[in-house]
């Protein structure tokens, strides 16, 4: 009785050979041990499986990435135009506040004038006052 199944005992090439088993060869170990041939044909078909799911996935990955750098581009286009906005209304701000402050100093001047006239005006009325009682 000889054992036509090859021994379990594999070197490195014939561990390599059998990764790489034509379908001739794998047809043929099919007659001779049909629940390693159907293992092989399993594994190859979930390898596959997995190739194009991992393919998937990488162009999902690519694609979003794409998609992403080109809303980053939009958002930088953005900042940029706000920060440039907020630069001019920056300056807008500095002007005005000057314009505040010079207006508040007028004011304050006016404010001030306006005391000292309401002062001479008392002091002209006493002045008036006080020669027109002296003269009767």
């Amino acid at each position: 009785m000889a054992d036509s199944t090859p021994p379990k005992n594999h070197s490195a090439s014939s561990i390599t050979s059998m990764k790489k088993n034509p379908p001739a060869v794998l047809a043929d170990m099919a007659r001779h041990d049909p629940k390693r041939a159907k293992r092989i044909m399993t594994n190859r078909r979930s390898a596959m499986k997995a190739k194009q799911r991992k393919k998937m996935y990488v162009s999902a990955l690519e694609y979003n990435l794409e998609r992403l750098y080109c809303e980053a581009a939009a958002l930088s286009a953005r900042l940029n135009l706000w920060m440039t906005d907020a630069l001019y209304i920056h300056a807008d701000n500095k002007r005005l506040r000057q314009c505040l402050h010079h207006i508040v100093q007028q004011i304050r001047l006016q404010d001030t004038l306006m005391d000292e006239t309401q002062k001479e005006i008392q002091d002209l009325k006493r002045i008036v006052w006080s020669h027109k009682t002296s003269k009767n």
